[in-house]
């Protein structure tokens, strides 16, 4: 599931699928520009809220350019979410 825009950020959908492993898509893969791992940490919160936090997954698909920058982003991002 893309939430990699506020516009898209209803995580409520997420309680349609219980039970199931869900990757949510929260780094924008049509923009070379990084985007602020803050407010990146603060939407699987949010989804924890509707869905149990096991079964979220992290997205890593990036356009070619800049996407070790990307990787790194999300290797950071999986690791303040389980500190």
């Amino acid at each position: 599931m893309e939430f990699d825009d506020e516009k898209y950020c209803n995580f409520a959908l997420l309680e349609k699928r219980q039970g199931q492993k869900i990757v949510l898509g929260l780094v924008n893969t049509q923009s070379d520009e990084l985007e602020d791992k803050e407010v990146l940490l603060k939407r699987p919160e949010e989804a924890n809220k509707h869905v149990d936090p096991k079964q979220i997954c992290i997205a890593t698909q990036y356009v070619e350019e800049g996407q070790w920058r990307k990787l790194d982003l999300v290797h950071e991002l999986v690791k303040s979410l389980n500190a």
